[in-house]
């Protein structure tokens, strides 16, 4: 019996440390993560009852519902003609087998779920840590995409890792008693809000900021006051009208003219403008391509900065475009003596992308939404969009829906779906070069363009089932990581990446099983 009994506690022991290891891993380190399920894997060898197990898991209906798209991808090789790529694909995905496999039957005490928990967030202030000392300057490295701050993996994952992390200590705080406690927490949240800020992590802020916004919704959507459900109406009517007004806003000043620009034939220095009247890109109302002293900018500009005419920006862009919508926002020819008359702050912000004065003294959502604006008129006006993410995604789900149609019962297979975008953009002629030509961006549309109809109602099961069957609408933590991972599925392919797919899995198995214990 004490054997036993030790045996047990080593075990539960083991499992605790594996989950540990992927815990951290999701922020601070991708091969940690495959450690640490490893080490899931041998407490799992070690328990014993293998058979036992095995016939138990498979005869559970929650355990259908966790791994069902995992078997949905499986089969997809069946009728694949690129194997390499759809067998690497299942590999990819093996964490939505494994883990709940694995995890099946093992119980977790709020002690132990507060220890996990508890390592997840340590690693996501480490990385946010690190991020603001590279950020300083600590690396000697200049970042110009704010994007690159997040140095372990993908912004927008880390995004999601800390997004999870404040609901989750946003619950803790209203469990916690002792004072002490409760001021941590605050202070970790408040950090970790700030973060988002301070590097400019839009998609983070943004998920955050409507997940906040659905929570809200949903609780007052169960209470019982007519107070609340008032509030429930008038919130969403609020939000709307306050959203349309900020669009409108922003859309009237992104067409703002400083003054209307005359076409001439020389400059001042005498130099013959160029115009190109087949572009109709403009910046503030004037057109970009018109009264352009090609020889007079290249000149000058190579008086006033380090980085010559003809290379590119630190954003990657030509430096040469950057410096022509820039002159143009501010309502002035192209010519060397615009280029004298630029500040040096003014420089500075053209040498790191910036194309719009107005971009210089706008806050971070602003600018963003500018760049937005700016993105849809040049897609409307028949302009370059290679690089331009919002554009590219609309792009990505049109090329999307055009192979859904054609391939509606069973999708084009596990193996074929990169394969089956190629071919679509070429027959699109698409303009997107072969470093954009990217599947979907939309984890929902994606799974019905790979697995048709039949699988992507296989996979709307997988990701709501959870939900609405197993009495999870009661808690906290689970709808707001259930939030949080939709709303991310909107604009990403979330599970076709190892952080994103251990990430949902690791949440949704351990809140799932341990419904009783969070």
């Amino acid at each position: 019996m004490l054997t036993q009994k030790l045996q047990q506690f080593n075990t539960a022991s083991i499992y605790l440390l594996g989950l540990c290891f992927v815990a951290v891993g999701l922020s601070l380190s991708k091969p940690l993560i495959g450690i640490g399920q490893g080490i899931l894997g041998v407490a799992w060898l070690i328990e014993g009852h293998h058979l036992k197990k095995i016939k138990s898991f498979f005869s559970d209906k929650t355990s259908w519902i966790l791994i069902i798209y995992f078997v949905v991808s499986v089969l997809g090789l069946v009728y694949s003609k690129n194997l390499s790529y759809g067998i690497a694909d299942v590999k990819r995905k093996l964490p939505l087998f494994i883990l709940p496999f694995v995890l099946y039957g093992v119980p977790f005490s709020s002690k132990q779920l507060k220890i996990v928990f508890s390592c997840f967030v340590g690693a996501v202030l480490v990385s946010s840590f690190w991020s603001i000392f590279v950020k300083l300057g600590g690396l000697g490295i200049t970042i110009v995409d704010e994007r690159n701050y997040s140095r372990f993996d993908s912004h927008i994952r880390f995004g999601l890792a800390i997004c999870l992390s404040i609901f989750g200590l946003g619950y803790g705080l209203i469990k916690e008693k002792k004072t002490i406690g409760k001021l941590i927490l605050i202070g970790i949240i408040i950090w970790l809000v700030s973060f988002l800020f301070i590097v400019n992590f839009y998609t983070g802020i943004i998920i955050l900021c409507l997940s906040s916004v659905f929570l809200i919704l949903f609780k007052l959507s169960r209470t019982k006051s007519l107070g609340y459900k008032f509030l429930l109406l008038l919130f969403p009517i609020l939000l709307v009208g306050l959203f349309v007004y900020y669009i409108k806003t922003n859309y009237q000043l992104f067409h703002k003219t400083h003054y209307f620009i005359e076409e001439k034939i020389y400059s001042p220095y005498g130099e013959k403008y160029w115009h190109d009247y087949s572009s109709n890109e403009t910046e503030n109302g004037n057109f970009v391509y018109r009264n352009i002293a090609e020889k007079e900018l290249e000149y000058s500009w190579n008086k006033v900065s380090t980085i010559r005419f003809k290379e590119k920006d630190l954003k990657g862009q030509p430096i040469s475009s950057t410096l022509k919508r820039f002159i143009t926002s501010k309502g002035e020819y192209k010519n060397q003596k615009a280029v004298m008359n630029l500040t040096y702050e003014e420089v500075e912000a053209i040498e790191h992308g910036v194309c719009n004065v107005n971009n210089m003294n706008l806050n971070m959502f602003n600018r963003r939404l500018q760049d937005i604006i700016w993105e849809i008129e040049n897609y409307r006006k028949g302009g370059n969009y290679n690089g331009h993410s919002i554009v590219m995604r609309l792009v990505f789900w049109k090329t999307a829906f055009s192979i859904f149609k054609e391939n509606i019962l069973f999708g084009v297979g596990t193996g074929d779906i990169q394969d089956a975008f190629n071919i679509q953009y070429e027959k699109d002629k698409s303009i997107l070069s072969p470093k954009y030509r990217l599947r979907a961006h939309n984890q929902f549309i994606t799974a019905f363009t790979t697995f048709g109809i039949f699988g992507g109602i296989l996979f709307f099961v997988f990701i709501f089932a959870p939900f609405f069957q197993l009495g999870l609408k009661d808690n906290f933590f689970y709808i707001a990581f259930f939030i949080v991972m939709c709303i991310s599925m909107l604009t990403e392919d979330t599970l076709d990446t190892q952080v994103g797919i251990t990430l949902y899995v690791f949440f949704n198995t351990l809140l799932i099983y341990n419904k009783k214990n969070i």
